[in-house]
Formats: structure tokens, sequence, C-alpha cells
């Protein structure tokens, strides 16, 4: 029985599933994410050759449509992704600090009124120490809930909520 199976056995059909299957494992294994979009033109041309019942030349065209729209659908979407992260002022990149912006917080001190050296306090966030302002100089009294409205340096421009 197993004498018998070769790879001539093997309808086209499977060899492109099987192909769609190991470029998405690939995936899994390189950061390309491009072997996603190839791997899913494999599986759709499979699929439509079971359907349909294509020809050498219907699959080696199917397969190319089908890469060209799967290729143009993720460069879109990771267009429009980067798009709106601009838009917004983020990128993918790990940022601490714009990832506190809009962040509630509690004062643990009293902010002074004025831009001085004593308008400002300090809190811990993290095991990070910051400094904290007002963001319209206003005194600010302690155990107060306040929003990071924005951060010049290392302190943050906090309003209350």
């Amino acid at each position: 029985m197993l004498s018998e199976l070769s790879l001539n056995h093997i309808a086209v059909w499977q060899w492109f599933f099987a192909a769609g299957v190991v470029l998405m494992l690939l995936e899994l294994c390189l950061p390309a994410f491009f072997l996603l979009w190839i791997g899913l033109a494999c599986l759709c041309t499979a699929g439509t050759v079971v359907l349909l019942g294509l020809g050498a030349m219907g699959q080696l065209l199917s397969f190319c449509c089908f890469s060209l729209v799967s290729l143009t659908v993720g460069y879109l979407f990771y267009a429009r992704k980067s798009m709106q992260n601009q838009h917004q002022g983020t990128t993918d990149l790990n940022n601490r600090t714009e990832q506190l912006i809009g962040q509630l917080l509690t004062l643990e001190q009293a902010i002074s009124a004025g831009n001085g050296e004593h308008a400002k306090c300090y809190i811990n966030i993290n095991d990070t120490r910051w400094t904290v302002r007002s963001v319209n100089a206003l005194a600010i009294d302690s155990d107060t809930q306040v929003r990071v409205v924005s951060i010049k340096g290392n302190t943050l421009i906090v309003d209350v909520v």
C-alpha cells in the first residue's frame, strides 16, 4: 500500500495547499510578514483549482492574480495603519513617555501656583520619579485626580479632571 503512494498521486491543489500552510508556518518563525500574503494566495489558488478544475496555465494565472490581490491588500492595510499612527503622532516603537499622555494620576503633593521652582511636585510612576506641573500654572491640592495632557522633557504637564 505505501509502496503504491508516490508524488504523482498528489493532486495539484494539494501542492498549493501544502505550500500555503508551509508559508504561513514560516511566517510564525520569520519576521517578514510577506510570506503570509503569498501563503494566502496559495490557499486561494488551491480552493480555485478544487472548485474549477483549472489546467496548468489557469493555475499559474490564478496564483499570480491571487498573489497580486493579497499583496495589494496587505500593502493597503499597513499603509492605512501607518497613516493612522502618523496622524495620531504615535509609532509602533515602544515609547513609554508618550504612553503616559491621557493617563489619570492622583497627586500625592500639592502644586503651587505659578511657573517657578516651587510650582511643581513629584510623582512615582512604574518606579520612575516624574516632575509634575500644572497646565495653566494654577495651584492643585494634594489627593486631586489629574490627567496628563503633555510632556516636556521629563516633566508631566497635568490638568485637573
